[in-house]
């Protein structure tokens, strides 16, 4: 069962009849399969409130101007290293930078953003993954050595944010970068949302548990509510009512600090030169974000 027009699509997140599929925790969790058990995202009811509340209290200790001043300014330092040479954005920014600076939010030091890739990549689905097994346990070290819902609101913050984010920035930035785009990042932002989402779709269940395809990057192209909805337009006047952070109880909490941490590095990229002509995405069945995106500095 699916749905992809934007206000059935937008009906089911907001009907507390569907719920997010649960994962089954098995006798012993652990890894993956623990934070899984253990997170909002993967929850309904009273866990769901209580977990969010949870994520919600770390993320209210974070200044987001901060966090887009520090991203802005590390993504100039990275730039004038390659002293004019070209870099890929993907694999020097958007992939490191977004989860170092969430992590130093957090109160957490030594945080690789492989391991946290790592995470990422099993955290979905709970596809068996020994790798991501392993950095669930390194996370939980350095969150103080307890397995608990906790800690598990931070390990999940992270993962969650990693590869959307990245997908942001690089989709963004492709975009900005390719059309010399003048307009502010907020609003470059929030269309790329809308025409060119990082995640494509989303799951609920209905009451007698049959899974249900929620397509929202078609919702956010749907001609009912977005006028000429193929075109990128930054001055749309309703690019924030698309759907990919979500909608209703499961929104995205951190929508706020990944945009924003998004927007410093556009703000630093903004003038650069771009070298790659034709995006190539990573492979993946939800999320589109680019696999490579070189840009350089002009002299």
């Amino acid at each position: 069962m699916s749905s992809s027009g934007y206000a059935a699509v937008r009906a089911v997140l907001t009907d507390p009849a569907f719920l997010v599929p649960t994962p089954q925790p098995p006798d012993a969790p652990s890894g993956v399969a623990w934070l899984r058990a253990n997170v909002a995202r993967f929850s309904s009811g009273p866990a769901h409130a209580r977990r969010r509340a949870m994520v919600e209290d770390q993320l209210s200790t974070m200044d987001c101007q901060v966090l887009r001043g520090t991203a802005r300014s590390r993504t100039i330092t990275t730039l004038a290293a390659a002293e004019g040479a070209p870099i890929d954005l993907m694999a020097a920014v958007a992939r490191v930078l977004p989860t170092e600076l969430l992590a130093e939010a957090l109160g957490l030091t030594g945080v690789r953003p492989a391991t946290v890739a790592a995470i990422a990549r099993a955290y979905p689905t709970g596809a068996p993954d020994e790798d991501a097994d392993r950095a669930v346990g390194e996370l939980i070290t350095a969150c103080g050595g307890a397995a608990d819902e906790a800690t598990a609101a931070r390990i999940g913050l992270l993962a969650q944010a990693h590869d959307a984010t990245a997908g942001l920035i690089g989709n963004a930035a492709f975009i900005m970068l390719r059309g010399a785009l003048p307009d502010p990042a907020e609003a470059i932002l929030a269309e790329t949302l809308r025409h060119s989402p990082p995640v494509r779709a989303t799951k609920r269940t209905d009451a007698t548990g049959t899974l249900v395809d929620l397509d929202l990057a078609a919702a956010n192209r749907d001609l009912a509510v977005f006028a000429d909805p193929d075109r990128f337009d930054p001055r749309r006047e309703n690019s924030s009512a698309h759907l990919d952070f979500g909608f209703g109880q499961h929104a995205c909490p951190g929508h706020h600090h990944a945009t924003q941490i998004a927007a410093g590095i556009l703000d630093a990229v903004r003038g650069c030169r771009l070298l790659t002509e034709n995006l190539r995405y990573s492979p993946s069945a939800n999320l589109r974000i680019p696999a490579e995106l070189v840009i350089t500095r002009p002299a």
